[in-house]
């Protein structure tokens, strides 16, 4: 947090993502008055208050006015008119986060020639502290502008600096990535009600065994692979629930999706 210390962060957009930022870097020592945030919602304004006790506007050119860096958290349709109310506010000083979804770094360096500018792809479990962000950076962005960068999203959870090219390949492995987990987790609520099981009991088993994979996977730092061979015993149940999935090609078929996703990502971005 010390790329931090001393800087006035505006966040443009103060929804779902916005908020676990600002819990995020509140949580890990920035000051309250360091922070103000702009939101047109009145009663999301109004939470934001009680919640964070943090300066909180309707104007979006106020916020801006003395920050040190502003985070671009609005929806992709609304982008477009904020950049052109933004940009005859923004100086060169001042970095400029975007964190809206296909809308690249030429599309911004075009309208904020002057400004550095760094794009963030985050993720949805940022918003309780577990996220990944993958980091891309502008033609006029330092060094010392990636360490901030890299700072506010390290407040909620892990953060990798990539070129841009990448980040159709990231939306679909990470960004989309947590709705293949909670896809597999209704798939498998759903059996194991077939087998008799309640749904209360399902529920606390899957997740605790969600948790406890990760853990494993994390903690013994070994690859998947071979994790899967301990709990696989030859000619026992897990192998051949395994030999079931490799004869409908679920991972062929997983390979298609994310595929499917980074075209879809491709074809949305703003050039």
């Amino acid at each position: 947090m010390n790329a931090l210390r001393g800087r006035r962060i505006a966040i443009i957009g103060a929804g779902k993502m916005g908020q676990a930022l600002i819990k995020g870097l509140l949580a890990r020592g920035l000051s309250r008055r360091a922070v103000v945030a702009a939101e047109s919602n009145a009663a999301t304004r109004q939470a934001i208050r009680r919640r964070f006790r943090i300066a909180v506007t309707d104007d979006n050119v106020s916020a801006v006015r003395h920050a040190d860096v502003v985070m671009l958290a609005v929806k992709p349709q609304q982008f477009r008119e904020v950049i052109g109310e933004l940009a005859p506010h923004l100086r060169g000083k001042q970095l400029v986060i975007s964190i809206a979804a296909g809308i690249t770094l030429r599309w911004l360096e075009q309208r904020l020639p002057r400004v550095p500018l760094i794009r963030v792809m985050p993720n949805l479990p940022a918003t309780v502290g577990c996220g990944f962000a993958a980091v891309a950076t502008g033609r006029r962005a330092t060094a010392r502008h990636r360490a901030i960068a890299l700072a506010i999203f390290g407040a909620v959870g892990e953060v990798a600096e990539l070129p841009e090219r990448s980040f159709d390949a990231m939306t679909a492995v990470s960004g989309s990535g947590p709705a293949y987990v909670l896809f597999l987790v209704q798939a498998w609520q759903e059996a194991a009600r077939t087998l008799g099981l309640s749904d209360a009991v399902a529920h606390r088993a899957i997740q605790a065994t969600l948790r406890g994979s990760v853990t494993l996977l994390e903690e013994s730092r070994e690859p998947a692979a071979s994790l899967i061979a301990k709990v696989a015993s030859k000619g026992g149940t897990t192998e051949a629930a395994l030999k079931q999935l490799a004869r409908r090609r679920v991972a062929a078929h997983f390979a298609e999706a994310l595929q499917a996703a980074a075209k879809r990502s491709k074809e949305l971005a703003w050039s």
